[in-house]
């Protein structure tokens, strides 16, 4: 998966543990996720007990936040794809990206105020081990793509299969032949967007280290914000390509399941929902 922005990287794998949890431990899982979130920021840096202590709060602030705030917009985005019209689910599956979108807004703008508020407290020494952190990070990813045996197409349907597995679809021979064909449609943007991640992310370590000076607040905060627009128009406008095909192919899926997928599709959303109340019950969240 190509995850947009730095920070959407927390609520991807929040969102994916919380599926996971709802299906194999409920709200066991789900409820120790500060610690997942706190772990991937330790991994940064040499932190001091004090620096830690801070992630720890900041991460445990966080879980409460989306608890009350958050989960119950994922707990009505379930509810309404159980109404979905299988004759034509195209607008509900617009609806429910846009709806997961905003989630993902709220979370970027959530996080910003804390991750400045912590980076004016962080060493020259700690600035430099979260660049080398960074380029270990982009290491392993092209490792990665020099060691896949599948071509890239291959990966993102393999993606397809596993997604929709996640939700209760397996999909059948016919279905992965037309998501296959919709793929030779899909544009290939890793490279560039490997080359805006490392230009925004020298310019990220070029403001941490002057993460003392005047109007770094503000200046950090417009820089966080201009996540949202990396690359020129051109390059957006591939991504809005990408993203268009990918509602195309999950709605015409969605268009072809069957009864047993629909069936099964139901039974993994009312698994999610019951976890996803048990939470919101223990935590009091109406």
């Amino acid at each position: 998966m190509m995850v947009k922005k730095l920070l959407k990287i927390c609520l991807a794998s929040t969102m994916i543990t919380l599926l996971n949890s709802c299906s194999l431990a409920g709200s066991w899982v789900y409820e120790r996720i500060d610690n997942y979130i706190a772990d991937y920021f330790k991994d940064f840096a040499t932190f001091s007990a004090e620096q830690n202590k801070e992630i720890d709060l900041i991460s445990e602030a966080f879980l409460d936040w989306f608890t009350v705030n958050e989960l119950p917009k994922v707990k009505a985005i379930l509810e309404n794809l159980k109404k979905i019209d299988y004759a034509d689910p195209t607008k509900e599956i617009a609806r429910v990206y846009e709806e997961g979108e905003k989630i993902i807004d709220q979370v970027n703008d959530y996080f910003e105020k804390p991750i400045i508020d912590f980076s004016k407290g962080l060493t020259q020494d700690q600035v430099n081990q979260i660049g080398l952190h960074f380029e270990k990070l982009r290491k392993k990813r092209e490792e990665e793509r020099e060691k896949e045996n599948q071509s890239y197409k291959e990966r993102i349907l393999e993606n397809y299969k596993t997604g929709f597995d996640r939700v209760g679809i397996k999909l059948q021979k016919n279905q992965l032949e037309f998501i296959e064909s919709k793929l030779k449609g899909y544009i290939e943007i890793r490279k560039e967007w490997s080359d805006l991640q490392q230009e925004w992310i020298e310019e990220f370590l070029n403001l941490l280290n002057n993460n003392r000076t005047e109007g770094y607040d503000q200046k950090m905060s417009l820089y966080l914000k201009s996540l949202e627009n990396l690359g020129n128009e051109a390059f957006r406008g591939k991504v809005r390509k990408n993203e268009k095909l990918t509602l195309e192919i999950i709605g015409s899926i969605f268009k072809s399941v069957n009864e047993a997928q629909i069936k099964r599709f139901n039974r993994s959303l009312d698994t999610y929902l019951k976890s996803i109340n048990r939470i919101l019950s223990k935590r009091k969240v109406n």
